[in-house]
């Protein structure tokens, strides 16, 4: 045993990573909780769509709430994941972490210009999606993220 104290990076999680796993939870939860109402409310979501286009086609709207469920799903799930490990520590989650938040938000981003208007919860998964990237690029979440890795393989 020793007298000195520990580490920084290994006694208390800094707030940058606090920060990281908040957000990536908000994201999860919002995506999740958002993919729940459009399977639930599929039909109403589906005719919305259509009544929305010049040229209605159902089967093509179908395959766009398809395609943004199963979006939301698997950036939402990601996100959980990342959340949940990156605050037991794990260096991976908090690369996937990056990776889902920065893709997600390019995708939002360009849908965005692409539609030529933003929509509340876009511009909160923007927000939410630019939080966590810088919080999850911060040098003090790295090497909080690192010294749980070495630790673990020292032990």
């Amino acid at each position: 045993m020793s007298d000195e104290p520990a580490a920084p990076s290994a006694r208390a999680m800094p707030t940058s990573a606090r920060v990281s796993v908040g957000v990536l939870a908000a994201l999860a939860a919002l995506l999740l909780l958002s993919s729940l109402l459009t399977a639930l409310a599929w039909d109403a979501v589906v005719d919305a769509i259509v009544d929305a286009q010049t040229d209605p086609d159902r089967a093509e709207a179908a395959t766009v709430v398809r395609l943004n469920l199963v979006q939301s799903v698997v950036f939402g799930l990601l996100t959980a994941v990342s959340a949940v490990f990156l605050a037991r520590r794990r260096s991976w989650a908090r690369w996937t972490g990056l990776v889902a938040a920065g893709l997600l938000g390019l995708i939002t981003l360009g849908a965005t210009l692409l539609t030529g208007g933003i929509a509340v919860t876009s511009m909160l998964v923007l927000v939410l999606c630019a939080a966590a990237v810088t919080s999850l690029l911060a040098r003090t979440t790295a090497a909080w993220a690192q010294g749980g890795a070495r630790s673990r393989s020292a032990g």
